[in-house]
């Protein structure tokens, strides 16, 4: 049905452009974590907190805490759009 059809479509665009705009609310270091973890691959396999860790010279565990941190603020930014 064509209506369904446009629907879907505006949704997924609102999607794209609500995890767009979450994402520029974000510092350098929280996006290319969330970016790393989360959307990196198409297989659904994300960077590990312990790669991350090396790569930014911190604990696994600040790593996790910067991830869960930027999650909250996204969620936020992401109210809008839903």
């Amino acid at each position: 049905e064509p209506t369904k059809v446009l629907e879907a479509e505006q949704v997924t665009r609102l999607q794209s452009e609500g995890l767009e705009s979450a994402l520029s609310k974000l510092d350098p270091r929280s996006r290319r974590i969330i970016e790393a973890r989360w959307l990196a691959n198409d297989d659904g396999s994300g960077a590990t907190l312990h790669t991350l860790a090396e790569e930014f010279g911190v604990s696994a565990e600040r790593i996790r805490q910067i991830e869960a941190a930027a999650l909250k603020k996204m969620k936020g930014s992401l109210a809008a759009f839903v």
